[in-house]
């Protein structure tokens, strides 16, 4: 598989693909993040509707909504540093499946398609940085196995 990824990197169509989902991840996750500020609504369904009591409910939780909010913005603007672009993605990851799970789970028409695209973009992030994860997840796997050889 990685041979595969390794070979996809090579191409330049996948490399516009990289830079067009970073960049748009990056802006969507700024955006998102301001609509969570202090004072600002996030949709304006009224709290009848499902998607807006929840909107609802957590924009009244205050602090919780505006971290969520202030934690996107520092995603979006990490993702277009070279330098954390990797961490970007890592810490993408749990926000973007909940955003997925919140979308299915409220029935929102064509928002699971959108932000199941999220969700895959996010994914081909991860998978275009793999070998920056390899060393961890390595260690890991052997210290897990070398723990299991020694209870014997």
């Amino acid at each position: 598989m990685f041979t595969f990824i390794d070979q996809c990197r090579k191409i330049t169509a996948f490399h516009w693909l990289y830079w067009a989902t970073r960049m748009g991840m990056g802006i969507t996750f700024i955006l998102s993040g301001i609509r969570k500020l202090p004072g600002i609504e996030f949709t304006i369904l009224p709290v009848t509707n499902p998607v807006g009591a929840f909107f609802h409910a957590m924009h009244e939780t205050g602090l919780y909504w505006n971290f969520i909010g202030y934690f996107q913005i520092a995603i979006g603007f990490l993702i277009f540093s070279n330098r954390f672009r990797v961490l970007a993605g890592l810490l993408m990851m749990p926000v973007t499946v909940n955003i997925f799970l919140v979308s299915v789970a409220l029935h929102m028409r064509g928002t699971p398609i959108i932000t199941a695209m999220m969700l895959l973009g996010n994914i081909f992030l991860l998978l275009w940085h793999y070998e920056n994860y390899l060393p961890v997840v390595k260690r890991s796997i052997f210290v897990q196995v070398k723990k299991a050889g020694t209870e014997h």
